[in-house]
């Protein structure tokens, strides 16, 4: 066969192939060749053997938080909780040792908080990390300790930290998708709103979470208009204008709380009544205070709280549930005397109500002291018994983890008074 020819026979082939798609019934799209098992997160490497313990009386372990600037009071109350609960666990660990916390600052300029994280590890030697709510912190210390090998107990909502399969990362709290499909429920099939404003940050935890409400939204067949904030400039006063014009039903708000609070606070005085659903990093302290509203916790047994109930009717805007406040919060079947004994110590402590990344950073350090004295001090061994935690009775609800590193923990919504 000659060249031409060879060329001539290839190119029908081609021919013959674009046909066969043109014309043949659609196929189903393809499933990848493979996939991976969520169910199989595990770590084989190297670390379990004694020679890989951490020496010294002291167990170390690593807050990052912001303890400066504008989130100040959001870390100092991480701080406080995670202190009592290292007085709870003072006199438990075996062999005379001492559960000791290392506070390190995550605000400030890009690379602060990567720097402080490999500071704890690498020189502190923390035996695992703590990190806030914040998405970003929690993208630098699972990068830190998929490379070095210590356990990261993260309060951020943001699941892509667990989507890639990382065994060292562990993550307390709802995920941005699990707030989203409360959200969407209530807003577009229990209220049937059609006016709908999602107004988000315009940084990394802004945007993940407001995609899930996207995506959330769409499910439910409902429609949206969205408003990104730009977390630069905080002046707030062409957004107020934004969100009144807009004249929604519902606003959904995924913010800090910081810029929650202050944005809830004028659009009130602006005349905008809809009910407002916060994403959990909003609903922290200090947002309570700044917003002028009376918010305490986000759990069952704070006075004033509503849980919303299954089939209960719900009215939409322009009735008496005007100016609701609603958050993802614990469910009323997971509070027990744990959250009961907190509260009202932490209350006696601070002066005000726990949060719920408050008491989500209470229960990571009682986690970690019941998997060290399984573990000893080995990172490896730690991480080992975090992830066959089951049914640990904390502050904020049962927790168990999947195989990824998420808590199950049941949730519902919330009405803050």
């Amino acid at each position: 066969m000659t060249l031409h020819s060879k060329r001539l026979a290839v190119g029908l082939s081609l021919v013959g192939v674009l046909l066969a798609r043109r014309f043949l019934p659609a196929q189903e799209t393809a499933q990848p060749y493979a996939a991976i098992d969520r169910n199989a997160v595990s770590y084989s490497g190297p670390g379990r053997d004694a020679s890989h313990d951490l020496t010294g009386t002291e167990v170390r372990i690593g807050l990052v938080a912001p303890l400066a600037g504008p989130r100040k009071a959001e870390g100092e109350a991480l701080l406080s909780a995670a202190r009592l609960a290292l007085e709870d666990e003072a006199e438990t660990l075996p062999n005379g040792r001492r559960l000791v916390l290392l506070a390190r600052d995550e605000s400030g300029p890009w690379g602060r908080a990567s720097s402080e994280i490999v500071r704890l590890v690498v020189d502190d030697r923390v035996l695992a990390l703590i990190t806030s709510a914040d998405g970003g912190a929690a993208h630098l210390a699972e990068q830190v300790a998929n490379k070095i090998g210590v356990p990261v107990l993260t309060l951020s909502s943001d699941t892509t930290t667990t989507e890639i399969n990382l065994p060292w990362i562990f993550r307390l709290g709802p995920t941005d998708a699990t707030q989203a499909k409360a959200f969407a429920q209530q807003i577009y099939k229990e209220r049937g709103f059609t006016r709908v404003l999602l107004v988000t940050e315009s940084d990394h935890d802004g945007r993940v979470g407001g995609e899930e409400f996207e995506k959330a939204a769409k499910e439910t067949g409902g429609t949206l208009q969205r408003l990104e904030l730009n977390v630069t400039r905080p002046e707030m006063e062409g957004a107020v204008r934004e969100i009144a014009a807009a004249n929604p039903e519902a606003v959904v708000l995924w913010a800090g709380p910081e810029r929650a609070a202050g944005l809830v606070r004028e659009i009130r005085q602006a005349g905008v009544a809809a009910p407002v659903y916060l994403c959990r990093k909003a609903a922290q302290d200090p947002f309570g205070q700044m917003a002028g509203e009376t918010c305490r916790s986000c759990g069952p047994g704070a006075p004033g709280f509503s849980p919303a109930r299954e089939n209960a009717p719900l009215k939409a805007s322009g009735t008496k549930h005007e100016g609701e406040l609603w958050v993802v919060g614990l469910h009323p079947s997971e509070s027990s005397r744990t959250q009961e004994n907190f509260e009202r110590r932490y209350r006696q402590r601070t002066g005000s109500f726990p949060g719920n990344a408050a008491l989500e950073a209470y229960d990571a350090v009682r986690i970690l002291a019941a998997a060290l004295r399984q573990s000893g001090p080995n990172r490896a061994r730690l991480r080992d018994s975090l992830a066959s935690l089951s049914n640990f009775d904390g502050a904020s609800g049962t927790i168990s983890f999947d195989h990824a590193g998420n808590s199950t923990t049941s949730v519902t919504l919330i009405k803050l008074p």
